[in-house]
C-alpha cells in the first residue's frame, strides 16, 4: 500500500471512529459499536513490528496483574485514598521495587492510577481485578492462559483422536489429569470449581438473552393450547435466563414454564427465586420427559461438544417435540469468514473451548447437526451487535 492509499485509508477508519464516538451513549452496544471501529482504526495505524509488541505488552500487563493479585497487592490498596509502594512492599513482604515495577506496566494501561511517584490509588478498572465476578473471570484467563502453553506438547504427544476425546483434552493433560473430563478436572479442586461458577455467572450476565427471538409473538399460539408447556428450559441452571424470558411472556401465557437441570443444580433453587417455573430434574443426554412443548431451550449447552454428542442431545430433545414445537438454541455462531473489527470474544471463546472438547460452531455445522437430528432450520435470529444468536429448528416437514 503506497502512502497516499494509506493515508486515505487511515482517515476514513478515524472518520468512522469518531461517527460511533458522537453517536455514543453508554449503552453495550454502543461501546461494542466504538470498540470495533478502534480495531479498525488501531489496524491500519499499526505495522506488522507494531502487532508483536502489541502483544508483548499485553503478556508484561497479565504477568503483572498475575502478580499482583495472587500476592494481594492490589486488594491492599485502599478503595479510597492512596498507599505508597514501602507501605505495600511491606504488607505482602516483598521487595519494593516488584511492587513499582508491576504497578508502572498496569498504569500505564490506565488500570489504578499513580497519584505521586510510587504512589497509587484505584480506580474503576483496577477495582474490577479485585471485587466482584470479574476477579474470578481473571482467574479464570490465567488458569487458561497455563493450559494454552502446554498446547504444543499436547499436540506432539497425542493423537487426533485423542483430540475428540473427552477424557483426554488439552486441559486434563495440562493439570496431569487425564482420563477425567474438563468438568471432573475443575470439580476435584474447590477454588477452580468456585471459579469456574462465578466465571460462568459473569458471562451468562453479560449475554443477552432478550432481543433476538420474539417470544412475545408466541402469545396467541399458546393461549389457545395452554394444556401444552410453553417453554422447558434445558440445563437452565437457577433459572434467570428463564426469568429473564417471563419478562417478555408474563406467567407463561397461562401454560407451563419448566426449568431442568442436574439434581444438585435443581435442588438448590429456592422456589421463591424462580416464580410459576416448575423445577424438573433431567439428565439431557436422556430422553426429553416433557412431551409436545411449545418451546425447547438450549442455552450455551452445545458449545461444550463436539459434532456426534451434539447430535445425541439434540436427538433427545426431538424424540419429544410436536408438529409445531421449535427447538432454540442460544449461542454464539462463528462467521463464515475473519475480518478485523470482528466480535473478537466469539473468536477466543471458540480457542477456549477446543482446551475441554467443546467447540463454538458455524450456521453450517448447526444446520448439519440439525438434520442429523431429525430436524430443519428455521432462522437464525441474531443479536444487534456480534456472534450472539438464537438459532429456531422444528421437526423436519417432508
Amino acid at each position: 500500500m503506497d502512502l497516499a492509499t494509506e493515508k486515505a485509508v487511515l482517515v476514513k477508519a478515524a472518520e468512522e471512529f469518531l461517527a460511533a464516538a458522537k453517536k455514543f451513549d453508554g449503552s453495550p452496544l454502543a461501546r461494542t459499536a466504538l470498540m470495533k471501529q478502534a480495531d479498525n482504526l488501531r489496524y491500519y495505524s499499526e505495522d506488522a513490528f507494531g502487532t508483536i509488541l502489541r502483544q508483548w505488552d499485553s503478556m508484561h500487563l497479565t504477568s503483572a496483574l498475575d502478580l499482583l493479585t495472587s500476592t494481594g497487592i492490589l486488594e491492599h490498596i485502599p478503595t479510597e485514598g492512596d498507599i505508597g509502594s514501602k507501605e505495600l512492599a511491606d504488607a505482602v513482604n516483598l521487595d519494593e521495587s516488584v511492587i513499582q515495577r508491576a504497578m508502572r506496566i498496569i498504569c500505564a494501561q490506565g488500570i489504578g492510577e499513580e497519584l505521586s511517584s510510587n504512589v497509587y490509588a484505584h480506580n474503576e478498572k483496577s477495582l474490577a481485578y479485585v471485587a466482584g465476578n470479574s476477579k474470578w473471570f481473571f482467574k479464570c484467563l490465567l488458569d487458561q492462559d497455563f493450559a494454552f502453553k502446554q498446547l504444543p506438547r499436547y499436540f506432539k504427544t497425542h493423537t487426533k483422536a485423542d483430540f475428540f476425546d473427552r477424557a483426554k483434552s488439552p486441559y486434563a493433560f495440562a493439570h496431569n489429569m487425564e482420563g477425567k473430563t474438563y468438568y471432573e478436572v475443575i470439580s476435584a479442586d474447590p477454588e477452580r470449581f468456585e471459579m469456574f461458577n462465578r466465571t460462568l455467572v459473569h458471562m451468562n450476565d453479560s449475554m443477552p438473552v432478550l432481543g433476538m427471538f420474539p417470544f412475545a409473538s408466541l402469545k396467541d399460539q399458546v393461549e389457545a393450547e395452554p394444556d401444552r408447556p410453553f417453554i422447558v428450559d434445558i440445563g437452565g441452571g437457577y433459572g434467570k435466563v428463564l426469568m429473564s424470558i417471563l419478562q417478555e411472556a408474563p406467567n407463561a401465557f397461562g401454560a407451563k414454564a419448566i426449568l431442568q437441570d442436574r439434581p444438585d443444580v435443581i435442588e438448590a433453587i429456592p422456589q421463591e427465586s424462580i416464580p410459576g417455573v416448575t423445577k424438573m430434574v433431567h439428565d439431557f443426554f436422556t430422553p426429553q420427559p416433557v412431551k409436545n412443548a411449545h418451546l425447547y431451550l438450549l442455552r450455551r449447552i452445545l458449545h461444550d461438544f463436539y459434532e456426534p454428542v451434539c447430535v445425541e442431545i439434540v436427538k433427545n430433545i426431538a424424540s419429544a417435540m410436536g408438529p409445531t414445537s421449535r427447538l432454540l438454541i442460544g449461542d454464539f455462531v462463528v462467521p463464515e469468514k475473519a475480518r478485523v473489527g470482528d466480535d473478537f470474544m466469539i473468536y477466543w471463546l471458540d480457542f477456549s473451548m477446543m482446551m475441554l472438547t467443546g467447540k463454538e460452531k458455524t450456521a453450517e455445522e448447526f444446520e448439519r447437526i440439525l438434520d442429523a437430528a431429525g430436524l430443519e432450520l428455521v432462522k437464525i435470529w441474531p443479536f444487534a451487535i456480534g456472534a450472539q444468536a438464537i438459532i429456531e429448528a422444528r421437526l423436519k416437514q417432508s
